[in-house]
């Protein structure tokens, strides 16, 4: 919930001035002004997310180390510094230069935390750039649920749904004849590429509508328990199946600029019997209802980060319990996020 909202302020803390103070423009020795990655090198040293290796030179063609990505995307995502007293990796010491970055990438969610070591100089696999990133946006939980979606690479077998979200949501693609090359080292060229393509993504505005208009509504239906169901889960858009349909409208060839995705304003409400059935079917409220509810004493708030909606429970008597999942701010930028990944900008609140 905390990376989330990291990735919800970017945008603000860019316009504000609050990220690290961007590099004056760059003309590097080494970057033709005509060669395909110019303006992206330029554009990344300008946001101070890469600096040159010395000399007027940036590094063209060189591969980029996991630490020096590390570094990278701390500065992208504008994370807080995380320096602990002792290690979390056996070859990343505290006085190293890039220690506070990898224990930050770690705290955030960037790399797994299932090993002891994270070979901070070894050169970054496009595979491995594709999993940082997508785990950095907080989607290690669309990559699971993509694990088993088509993707038109066949050299792709681990990371699968990293890769397959990285492409779809265009910060990644092939190297020709449908392939991925994930094994091959990814060079600094192509990192400035790919994250500056993600800062764009992540720092456009959504556009709020007042009614639709021409454009197409994108609707994703939100669940409804039924009286007798088990442990009724009724999120607001799930973002598994939002992830689903723009992903669906991509393949489909859609024209995501004519598209507006809806968003509930208010929320679900469930109330459900000592054993947790539902004692009626679910019933929609209104924003006004819920901030009623939110109002309330003896209310438990919490936030689902695998569907990204909020939802809070109370006990309207001693015999039922009622749950509420409603369109928080977090939630709803959250949603607006993938959206615009997507390359749709423009919503309708309802």
């Amino acid at each position: 919930m905390k990376k989330r909202l990291m990735i919800w302020l970017l945008a603000g803390l860019l316009t504000l001035g609050l990220l690290p103070e961007a590099q004056a423009a760059a003309s590097y020795a080494d970057v033709p002004e005509n060669h395909w990655a110019a303006e992206s090198v330029n554009r990344a040293t300008e946001l101070g997310l890469f600096q040159g290796v010395g000399g007027g030179k940036f590094g063209l063609g060189r591969s980029i180390s996991r630490a020096a990505f590390a570094t990278a995307l701390t500065r992208l995502f504008g994370w807080e510094e995380v320096r602990p007293s002792q290690p979390s990796y056996t070859d990343v010491s505290p006085d190293s230069w890039y220690y506070a970055a990898v224990e930050t990438v770690l705290a955030n969610g960037a790399v797994a935390a299932s090993s002891h070591t994270f070979r901070p100089d070894e050169e970054l696999t496009r595979g491995e750039m594709a999993s940082m990133l997508v785990r950095g946006l907080g989607y290690t939980s669309l990559a699971g649920s993509a694990d088993g979606f088509s993707v038109p690479f066949i050299d792709v077998t681990v990371n699968r749904g990293f890769i397959t979200v990285a492409y779809d949501l265009n910060i990644m693609g092939g190297t020709g004849s449908n392939r991925f090359e994930p094994d091959t080292f990814a060079t600094r060229e192509q990192a400035a590429a790919v994250l500056v393509r993600v800062h764009d993504q992540l720092t456009a505005s959504s556009n709020q509508l007042t009614s639709a208009g021409e454009y197409r509504l994108i609707t994703i239906s939100t669940p409804i328990a039924q009286a007798g169901d088990e442990m009724p889960i009724t999120p607001l858009e799930p973002l598994p199946e939002l992830y689903a349909t723009l992903r669906r409208m991509k393949n489909n060839g859609d024209d995501m600029s004519k598209t507006a995705l809806r968003l509930m304003a208010g929320g679900v409400r469930t109330i459900t019997d000592a054993g947790g059935s539902p004692v009626a079917g679910s019933e929609l409220i209104s924003a006004k209802e819920v901030q009623k509810v939110l109002e309330s004493k003896d209310i438990s708030v919490s936030y689902s980060d695998r569907y990204e909606s909020a939802y809070c429970i109370y006990t309207p008597n001693a015999y039922q319990t009622a749950t509420v999942w409603y369109q928080s701010e977090e939630s709803m930028a959250a949603k607006l996020q993938l959206a615009r990944l997507f390359g749709v900008t423009n919503y309708v609140l309802e």
